[in-house]
């Protein structure tokens, strides 16, 4: 995604995009001369998952067990790339959602999930962790980082009271993704634009006072295979279709935008009940749709209660007309004239001066 909206200042800048990692980092996530071409690797020990029935909590197991190793190259034959033009042209990240969740079984369109389920920001009030920054149907749209798409994915899951879930994987080591792809879990990263190695240039301040960089060759994609022996990551690009690209390249770009990747755990068929996830993230944006049925909801409730107001008013009115005193005259009717005492005729008036004179 490239650009820039009017609703935000943004100012170009040369400095390092620096990113919270909040995912657990192993030994291969830090070192980063890892010789990818070694094949199978051993990663640390994780907690089991708790098994289920039906009518309890879906579960799945995404731990890499100690000593454990898996392939030097997989790929999931039949994942096929969902293009984000011309629809959502800086969509990537929901476009990416998107083709996983088809791939998953589940029927939902992009331009529904985005106008539905993504949280938006158009005038860059927050951070890309809260809300996609702009509009992805525009051309100068920003985007979004992984919790967003975590909750869009989740909201989508709880529409469906589905218990599949989202697992934000940001900051675990791309040979970890791709022991997650090795299980057949295609895997939603962020890199950038043709594996563009460049660094943040745009940056804002939100109402809060935090800074936000952005770096206008992000891009997500959805890993679905890769090969330790040719050194390469096959990758449904929403801009470029099913890619293959340099495993070290990408590496460098998955890293330079912080590690950050997003897992589904389950698919259509899963069962189980649906309980929402209490750490959930949880944006205090509203995707489109849900906020102009907000507007709607409260221009409605205004509205009504102006009507019941004046409505109000006019029974008052009403009850006080019928409460005047019956002897009030009526509006139309003139008043009656008080009596007076007759007045002498001038000439009796006269007579009684001269008698008295």
């Amino acid at each position: 995604m490239n650009g820039a909206f009017p609703g935000l200042a943004a100012v170009l800048a040369a400095v390092s995009l620096t990113l919270t990692s909040c995912g657990e980092m192993t030994q291969l996530a830090q070192d980063n001369s890892v010789d990818y071409s070694n094949g199978a690797v051993k990663l640390h020990e994780k907690e089991e998952s708790v098994s289920y029935e039906s009518d309890q909590v879906f579960t799945l197991d995404i731990s890499i067990k100690e000593g454990e190793a898996f392939p030097n190259k997989y790929e999931i034959a039949d994942y096929k790339a969902l293009l984000q033009n011309p629809e959502l042209p800086t969509g990537c990240e929901v476009t990416a959602l998107c083709g996983l969740l088809n791939y998953l079984g589940f029927d939902i369109d992009k331009v529904t999930l985005a106008d539905e389920f993504l949280p938006l920001d158009i005038e860059g009030a927050t951070t890309m962790r809260e809300a996609y920054i702009g509009d992805p149907k525009l051309e100068n749209g920003f985007g979004c980082y992984a919790p967003v798409i975590v909750q869009t994915a989740d909201d989508y899951f709880e529409s469906l009271q589905s218990p599949c879930y989202a697992v934000d994987m940001t900051g675990r080591s791309l040979k970890e993704l791709c022991y997650q792809v090795a299980q057949g879990r295609p895997v939603i990263v962020w890199s950038t634009i043709d594996l563009i190695e460049t660094p943040a240039n745009y940056v804002w301040e939100t109402y809060e006072g935090e800074e936000m960089w952005f770096n206008d060759f992000q891009h997500c994609m959805v890993i679905y295979g890769y090969d330790f022996e040719a050194n390469t990551v096959s990758a449904a690009d929403p801009l470029a279709g099913n890619m293959k690209y340099d495993m070290n390249r990408f590496n460098e770009t998955y890293e330079l935008m912080g590690d950050q990747a997003v897992l589904i755990c389950g698919n259509s068929e899963t069962k189980g009940k649906f309980v929402k996830r209490e750490d959930k993230p949880e944006s205090p944006r509203l995707s489109r749709n849900k906020a102009e049925r907000k507007a709607k909801e409260e221009a409605e409730a205004r509205i009504k209660a102006e009507e019941e107001e004046r409505r109000r008013a006019e029974e008052e009115a009403r009850r006080a007309a019928e409460v005047q005193p019956a002897t009030e005259p009526a509006p139309d009717e003139a008043p009656p004239v008080p009596d007076q005492a007759e007045e002498p005729p001038a000439d009796a008036e006269i007579a009684a001066e001269e008698e008295q004179e």
